[in-house]
């Protein structure tokens, strides 16, 4: 009858040791659980948070390339387009003084009137687009700034490149491929040294350019006369507002002169895109590509 209690109480003792077993196996499983948690949901922020920084890095950069392009007006000059401000630019209507500084205003504004370019420029015939019915040059800065319409903006634009001194840009280099204006500038410069040439002709090669936006089109021209004559043509092409780049030459001298044939080079510019940069973010540092 003694043994009796002795066997109760090393059952309760036996049983309260499995109780206390399955609890702590219980808590390292849910405290296993919380730090498995714990650490991923660690990592989610951080990694959202790369996310959120390189998308706020990406919003500064947008913003700071539209404000020195000068496509939007930042009206309270802090160096970022709000909402508002993003809901109300209008390229076609932002006028010059409203983004002082910025690329557009300096090529509109500033290079438009450079003295410097203009000394280049070819002269301008008077009674052409560039004047108006009295003889009087037209400031077609001041009618880009008036304009009401986006078709008086988009003519007082061609105006712009036309008649000042940003002319000197597209006739140095010409933003599309035109053989026959090409042709006619290469002709000009016979006309200018006053000799007929044999031919002018583009030819059929493809030639790569050696700089990246850049196109060729190359060009033939043939011509016989004196060694004065020879001697104008090149110094002609040379002082050319449009670059000629000769990449070789064959002179035979005759009774009646100096034959010549030249081969050379001529450029345009590529149709121009918008660059996209893309930014991988990792949740990981030294996480393979």
């Amino acid at each position: 009858m003694a043994e009796q209690p002795a066997k109760e109480k090393r059952h309760y003792i036996s049983k309260a040791q499995r109780m206390t077993l399955l609890e702590v196996l219980i808590t390292s499983v849910i405290l296993g659980a919380c730090v498995v948690l714990s650490n991923f949901l660690i990592k989610y922020i951080n990694f959202n948070t790369k996310i959120i920084t390189e998308k706020d890095a990406a919003i500064a950069d947008y913003n700071s390339t539209m404000i020195q392009v000068g496509v939007c007006k930042d009206d309270n000059r802090d160096g970022k387009l709000s909402d508002k401000e993003l809901k109300a630019c209008d390229p076609d209507s932002v006028s010059l003084n409203d983004v002082p500084n910025s690329l557009r205003y300096n090529i509109y504004e500033t290079m438009a009137s450079n003295e410097d370019l203009e000394l280049v420029a070819r002269r301008r015939k008077v009674g052409g687009v560039c004047y108006d019915d009295n003889k009087k040059e037209i400031n077609f800065t001041a009618r880009y700034n008036q304009a009401k319409t986006d078709e008086e903006r988009a003519q007082a634009l061609l105006g712009m490149r036309e008649c000042s001194s940003l002319r000197v840009i597209s006739d140095a280099l010409p933003e599309k491929r035109n053989t026959e204006a090409l042709m006619s500038s290469l002709n000009e410069l016979f006309v200018e040294a006053q000799i007929e040439p044999e031919s002018i002709a583009p030819r059929d090669e493809i030639v790569a350019a050696a700089v990246d936006g850049v196109s060729v089109i190359p060009v033939t021209f043939r011509m016989n006369g004196s060694g004065a004559d020879v001697i104008r043509i090149l110094d002609a092409v040379e002082r050319s507002i449009r670059t000629f780049d000769i990449t070789s030459g064959v002179f035979q001298w005759s009774s009646s002169g100096i034959n010549m044939r030249a081969e050379a080079e001529a450029y345009y510019l590529d149709e121009s895109l918008a660059l996209e940069t893309k930014k991988t973010v990792r949740a990981a540092e030294g996480e393979k590509k």
